[in-house]
């Protein structure tokens, strides 16, 4: 959250405590980005992710998570969201927000 409030200071961002939380909110706000942790608890990210890409079919959705894992991209790719590993660094996590975001958001150069 520190990073995209300083990156994109005309961003409003909303947290939520678990992954039905996240739904709910999602779905109150009807979001530009949708930033998920695969490790949530009541619902976890991939099903967080999948209710949302049903709900919210055009809004970008990415899954951040701790490994990178074959499998977890493989079903990613089949529910239309994107998969950035926590390995991968957080810049990879910045340039692919900035590149989902509309370009009246994106962060300067």
């Amino acid at each position: 959250r520190f990073l995209l409030e300083h990156r994109h200071r005309e961003l409003i961002l909303h947290e939520a405590v678990d992954g039905v939380d996240a739904v709910e909110k999602a779905r109150e706000t009807n979001p530009d980005l949708i930033l998920l942790d695969l490790a949530m608890p009541r619902l976890n990210g991939m099903e967080a992710a999948s209710v949302l890409k049903n709900t919210l079919p055009g809004t970008p959705i990415i899954l951040f998570m701790m490994f990178t894992d074959l499998h977890a991209d493989s079903v990613c790719t089949c529910i239309g969201v994107d998969f950035i590993s926590k390995v991968d660094g957080v810049s990879k996590l910045l340039q692919r927000v900035d590149a989902l975001l509309p370009n009246e958001q994106t962060a300067p150069s």
